[in-house]
């Protein structure tokens, strides 16, 4: 019995091209994101607030310049994709981060 196993740079090419199509999507909620913070209904009503706010703003910032450099590398085929693979996983988990972030600011807000 004989297994055939797919090349490992055709798997490393669908896992980036899915990563690449996440960061895409994230892009674009990055955008919604700020929009909601944008808000009349999200505006700082004390300093903790407008400390938090700033903060998210600032992370979105961070976030969105390094989704697009991590989009750049990934679609450079002359480079490795496996450290920016990494260096994508751990950015997609700090948007989930930030995105939690954002829903309880939004949370807060609407409570006072």
């Amino acid at each position: 019995m004989t297994t055939t196993q797919r090349p490992s740079s055709k798997v490393e090419e669908n896992d980036k091209n899915a990563i690449v199509v996440r960061l895409q999507r994230n892009q674009k909620d990055l955008v919604q994101l700020r929009t909601k913070l944008n808000s009349y209904r999200c505006e700082p009503k004390t300093y903790s607030l407008y400390e938090r706010i700033e903060s998210l703003r600032s992370k979105m910032d961070s976030l969105s310049h390094s989704n697009s450099e991590i989009i750049s590398a990934l679609q450079d085929t002359r480079k490795t994709v496996n450290i920016h693979l990494e260096r994508a996983k751990r950015h997609l988990t700090e948007f989930r981060r930030l995105n939690d972030g954002v829903e309880e600011y939004l949370h807060i807000c609407t409570g006072h």
